[in-house]
């Protein structure tokens, strides 16, 4: 079997990796710079670097995401704060799909047949064995290994 490093995947899944400024923010969701710049005041987006003074406001995809769907909620009639708050809540199950993949995941194996492997570190029960999760079909299936040491 050959393996993938757990940088793999982390490195593209890691908070904050992929950035854009404020006019492309804006270009991308159609609300003007001084509008963001209002939303950040307000508390609705972020920039990665609010603690940098002085420096040009860059975004996360996250908060592009919630840019964007502010954006497309104020036009349904929403006002900016429901709009913020439904977004939030929203962005509840993608958050704790995003934990899942950077907390638990190992690497992966490609099996001697082909087949992927994806490690997700121990299993909590049993810390001696470590679990799997591949697709057979277009079905998860889960797998304990020990673990080696």
């Amino acid at each position: 079997m050959t393996n993938g490093t757990r940088a793999d995947l982390r490195e593209l899944f890691h908070k904050g990796q992929l950035t854009i400024g404020i006019s492309e923010l804006s270009r991308m969701t159609g609300v003007s710079p001084r509008q963001l710049r209002y939303w950040q005041k307000k508390g609705y987006i972020i920039p990665k670097n609010e603690d940098e003074p002085g420096q040009a406001r860059v975004y996360t995809m996250k908060m592009v995401i919630k840019a964007a769907a502010m954006s497309n909620l104020l036009q349904t009639g929403y006002t900016l704060k429901a709009a913020a708050a439904q977004v939030d809540e929203r962005m509840r199950p993608a958050q704790t799909i995003y934990h899942l993949l950077a907390d638990r995941y190992q690497g992966y194996e490609v099996a001697d047949n082909g087949q992927i492997l994806v490690d997700l570190g121990p299993f909590d029960p049993q810390p001696d064995q470590e679990l799997f999760v591949t697709l057979v079909g277009d079905k998860v299936k889960f797998e304990l290994k020990d673990k080696q040491e």
